[in-house]
């Protein structure tokens, strides 16, 4: 009778767990390159979603579709330049955190200035006109963000066009720091 061979090797072990990790790799990194779109779609969903409710115009429930049209025929994004003051119409990828990193497009701030702790502030930043049914803004939802207990903390808040009366402030993102 011939020897059988150990099945249980040291070797064979490591081989088992060095494929198992291989293919679990390739399929968690395709599913990550897969879903990379589906994810930016649902993170700008999320981001209409809010600005909607901070407005008033969020129904509980709402689909993705209804978001969308009533973001579409009632809401208008522009850019403020700090500087300048003017507006210009956005495009839709504004993108904030990009614009912090850079000092072309940010300034560092004194700690005079920096009451809110955010170290820099962007040299513009994408403001949400609100429209009635005539097209006329009744109030501008402008976007906030500080320092919280353990993070930075985003949210948006919608003054009236009196420019006075703010109408709410649902805290909508929390950025944890590495560490």
């Amino acid at each position: 009778m011939a020897k059988e061979k150990n099945k249980d090797s040291v070797g064979r072990t490591f081989l088992v767990v060095f494929i198992l990790c291989l293919v679990c790799s390739v399929v968690v990194a395709g599913s990550a390159v897969g879903l990379k779109s589906k994810q930016e779609e649902q993170k700008l969903l999320d981001k209409q979603r809010n600005i909607l409710d901070v407005a008033g115009l969020l129904v509980p429930k709402m689909s993705a579709s209804e978001v969308l049209k009533v973001y579409d025929t009632r809401i208008k994004a522009k850019i403020v330049n700090f500087k300048t003051g003017e507006l210009t119409d956005s495009k839709g990828d504004f993108d904030l955190n990009s614009e912090l990193r850079s000092d072309e497009t940010s300034i560092a701030l004194s700690p005079e200035e920096d009451i809110a702790k955010i170290r820099r502030r962007a040299n513009t930043a994408e403001v949400y006109f609100v429209l009635d049914d005539q097209g006329k803004t009744q109030e501008v939802v402008l976007p906030v963000y500080g320092s919280g207990l353990w993070s930075v903390m985003y949210a948006f808040v919608a003054v009236d066009i009196d420019g006075v009366t703010a109408k709410g402030l649902p805290i909508i993102l929390m950025v944890k720091r590495r560490g």
